[in-house]
């Protein structure tokens, strides 16, 4: 089976056992039997979308991808990820008294899973990509956010950067 994914995919594919696999661009997604990409990607061959801005949504696509070629996969990283998830939902009361106005879906599944309360008005802090910021600093409580151009293509590396910002910002965070 010819199988291709994104760079932004590909660890996924290492952890949930897939082994022979191609990493294109996401505009060379194409003379394949099967293309596992991020959910926004479009393209028109049949494709296997994976959301990865969560850990948990990490673990959901991997089990998705164990299940559809019947790997097996990578229980040492698996459990590192359960553990980071954990630690991160152990403040998860703190945090749903801080409102927060999010831009973007990617930023509003890390929000949501974080535990903080989305709002529109009355926000304590803006949560933004860092491609808004020209458009967004008329705020003064802002947390920015690499997008996914400005982070690793490697998915744990990218949530833990991205945690880890929100995490600095946000003071209840600091324990």
């Amino acid at each position: 089976m010819n199988i291709i994914t994104t760079p932004m995919c590909y660890q996924i594919l290492d952890i949930a056992g897939i082994k022979n696999y191609s990493i294109v661009k996401p505009s060379k997604l194409c003379d394949a039997d099967i293309a596992i990409t991020l959910q926004e990607t479009k393209t028109k061959i049949p494709t296997i979308k994976l959301k990865l801005n969560t850990y948990t949504q990490i673990l959901e696509s991997i089990d998705k991808l164990v299940k559809y070629f019947d790997t097996n996969k990578n229980l040492v990283i698996i459990n590192q990820i359960i553990n980071e998830n954990n630690k991160l939902h152990t403040n998860n009361t703190n945090r749903k008294n801080i409102k927060v106005k999010v831009y973007t879906n990617f930023l509003k599944d890390i929000a949501e899973d974080l535990g903080y309360t989305i709002v529109d008005k009355g926000y304590d802090y803006v949560i933004y990509p860092d491609y808004l910021k020209e458009e967004i600093n008329k705020y003064n409580t802002l947390v920015e956010i690499p997008s996914h151009k400005n982070t690793s293509k490697k998915p744990l590396e990218r949530i833990k950067a991205r945690y880890e910002i929100m995490e600095d910002k946000i003071p209840c965070m600091k324990q």
